[in-house]
């Protein structure tokens, strides 16, 4: 069963309150300039997780510690990174890149 317009994830609600989360948004969002490091848009940003996982372990709870795994995209261009199992941002794409070295695609 696919998700429900509207609804929120259970996995986004678990980083609803989640002070450690919050505040790598926070600084993800400033070193990105508070704007979509794909199109440049500075409307509907959200913090992507580019990978979840770095040397086997969980980033999950520890984000602070790895801010070069995020990156600051608007929801439209959040949609397109997980439908493009290549997009370079895409969490399943072994060749992925990291938030401090993308160039960008458009």
């Amino acid at each position: 069963m696919g998700r429900i317009k509207g609804r929120i994830s259970k996995y986004r609600k678990t980083l609803q309150n989640d002070e450690v989360w919050e505040e790598a948004r926070r600084k993800v969002k400033i070193r990105d300039d508070h704007q979509c490091r794909i199109c440049g848009s500075k409307i509907g940003l959200e913090v992507h997780h580019i990978t979840y996982y770095v040397d086997g372990s969980s980033i999950r709870g520890n984000e602070l510690n790895h801010l070069k795994w995020l990156i600051t995209v608007c929801n439209n261009d959040h949609k397109k990174i997980h439908k493009d199992l290549n997009h370079p941002l895409n969490p399943k794409n072994k060749f992925k890149q990291n938030g401090e070295t993308y160039k960008g695609i458009s």
